[in-house]
C-alpha cells in the first residue's frame, strides 16, 4: 500500500474520486460506489483516514439524500479533529486547507436530507 503525504494529497483525493466513478459506471448506482470506494480507502493511516472521510464526504454531498450512518460517522470523526493533531504531518497552509474543507463537509453533510435506508 502507498505512503501518502500531503504533497500526495490531491491524489489520494483524486484516487478515492477515480475509485468511485468506476464503481459508479458497474450500474450497481450511487450507494454501491460509495461504500466501496470508502472500504478501499479505509483504516490507512491518520491523514488518510481524514481525507478519506473528507473526499467521501464532498462526494456525498453531492447526492440528493445521505444514508444517515455516513452522514453521522463522517462528521463525528471530522467533528473530533483538531489542529494540534495535525501540526507534525502537514504545514500550516496544508492544515487551514484541510480545515476548510473539513468544515465544508461537516456543514453540507448535516444539512442533507436523510436517507435511512443502508442498503447498497
Amino acid at each position: 500500500m502507498k505512503d501518502w503525504d500531503y504533497g500526495d494529497y490531491g491524489e489520494l483525493f483524486e484516487a478515492i474520486n477515480e475509485s468511485y466513478e468506476e464503481f459508479l459506471a458497474n450500474g450497481r448506482g450511487e450507494k454501491f460506489a460509495v461504500a466501496r470506494a470508502f472500504n478501499e480507502y479505509a483504516n490507512m493511516g491518520k491523514i488518510e483516514d481524514i481525507i478519506t472521510d473528507v473526499a467521501i464526504g464532498e462526494i456525498l454531498a453531492s447526492h440528493d439524500k445521505v444514508f444517515i450512518g455516513y452522514i453521522e460517522g463522517i462528521t463525528g470523526r471530522l467533528s473530533e479533529v483538531e489542529k494540534k493533531d495535525l501540526k507534525n504531518e502537514l504545514s500550516d497552509g496544508e492544515i487551514e486547507n484541510l480545515l476548510g474543507r473539513i468544515a465544508t463537509v461537516i456543514r453540507d453533510l448535516r444539512n442533507k436530507p436523510i436517507d435511512s435506508n443502508p442498503v447498497a
